[in-house]
This record gives C-alpha cells, sequence and structure tokens, in this order.
C-alpha cells in the first residue's frame, strides 16, 4: 500500500510541475486545500507531492495569512540519462563537460582491461559493493558510481586519458548540488549496477569483447 500510495504522491507531483512549467517565479499558486481539489487526491497523497516538489526546488509552502503555495525559482537541472542533477553555474556548460565524459569512457574501461593490476581490480571490487549498499540513496549512488569510473581510470596506463578524464569528472561532480529526488527508480538502478558489474568483470578477466558490450550496455543505460 506504501508503495502505491508514493506512486500517487509521484504522479501529483509531476502533473503539478507540468501545469507550473509556465508560471513565474514567487507566484502563489493556491492553498493545499484549493491544490487538493484541483488534483483530486488526498490531503495525504498532496503533502508528499509538495514535499517533493519542494526537495526539487519547484515550490514552497508559506504559513500564515496570505501564505500557501507558491512558485520558486530552482536550481538549473542537467540531465544525466534518467537522473536529473542540480547543479552550481551555467548547465549548458556543464551537460557539454558530461557529453565529454561519456565519450571518454570506453578509452578508459579499455585502457583498464588492457592494464589492470590485480590491486586494481580489488578496488573495483570494493566500489561495487559500495554502489550496491548506495542503492537506495539515489545520490551517494551516484557518486559511488563515479568513485567506480576514477578506479577504473586509475587502472589504466595513459596518463594523458587518465588526467582529462579525472579532470572534466571533478569539474562534473564539484558543479553538482545533489540529484533530484526521486528521478530515478530503484529498477533503474539495479540495471546500472548490472551493467557497471559486467565492466568489472571484463577489466578482471581482461576480455576485451566482454568490455565493448558491456561498454555498449553501459551507454544505452545512460540514454
Amino acid at each position: 500500500m506504501k508503495s502505491s500510495s508514493n506512486s500517487r504522491a509521484r504522479d501529483a507531483a509531476d502533473h503539478l510541475e507540468e501545469q507550473l512549467r509556465d508560471i513565474e517565479p514567487n507566484q502563489r499558486i493556491g492553498t493545499k486545500t484549493e491544490l487538493q481539489q484541483r488534483l483530486s487526491v488526498a490531503a495525504g497523497t498532496l503533502n508528499e507531492a509538495l514535499r517533493l516538489l519542494q526537495e526539487r526546488g519547484v515550490v514552497e509552502v508559506k504559513p500564515g495569512p496570505g501564505g500557501g503555495v507558491f512558485t520558486t525559482t530552482p536550481d538549473p537541472v542537467v540531465r544525466l540519462g534518467q537522473t536529473f542533477l542540480a547543479v552550481r553555474g551555467r548547465p549548458q556548460s556543464i551537460g557539454h563537460a558530461v557529453a565529454v565524459r561519456q565519450a571518454l569512457e570506453p578509452l578508459t574501461v579499455m585502457e583498464a582491461v588492457q592494464h589492470r593490476s590485480a590491486a586494481s581490480v580489488r578496488r573495483l571490487r570494493q566500489r561495487l559493493d559500495l554502489i550496491a549498499k548506495a542503492i537506495d540513496d539515489d545520490e551517494q549512488f551516484l557518486r559511488q558510481i563515479w568513485h567506480l569510473h576514477e578506479e577504473i581510470a586509475n587502472a589504466g596506463s595513459n596518463p594523458i586519458l587518465t588526467d582529462l578524464y579525472l579532470g572534466i569528472l571533478t569539474l562534473v561532480e564539484d558543479a553538482t548540488l545533489g540529484v533530484v529526488p526521486e528521478s530515478k527508480s530503484t529498477a533503474y538502478k539495479r540495471k546500472r549496477l548490472q551493467v557497471h558489474t559486467a565492466i568489472v568483470d571484463a577489466v578482471e578477466n581482461q576480455d576485451v569483447r566482454a568490455a565493448k558490450r558491456a561498454v555498449a550496455q553501459h551507454e544505452l543505460a545512460e540514454s
């Protein structure tokens, strides 16, 4: 029942967010009672939907006379696969950095396949464990995946590629304020974990064909 209730709240939040796209910041959009009637949802569902929208930076709830639900000025958002990142600075520049990082990742994986050490494989396995433990925390899950990719880059022997990749990844990490809540499902995250496990398996076995298949799945999972 709880998952069904959460689903209704997410649906209500998504529906209301879509309605607010063309409304100026700091505009009053109604009281909770008015929104409950407009969306035809229970009070508890509306409260959860508003909580989600507040976490996304879309609305603000102000108490007292003249209060109600107001639009806000959200942080810029960049899409990373099915994940939405709230970022500081110019989102277009961060989006370009993300694109370059994704283009370099197949090269870092192939480097790791050819030059990995037993110690680097152990570190990759440890990172996979940390990703699995973070599956219920969207932001930590993403950051642990980034740390895994750092280890993959460090497992190679091309210092220019490693430095370039790590520099771009650091830029993206530093600009990321957080992951927009509810922007990725548990099923999606489990698929991401499986894909990264396949990459690490290929690196450990130094299997070029398996690495290419895993990289292709990685690119599909991010689309």
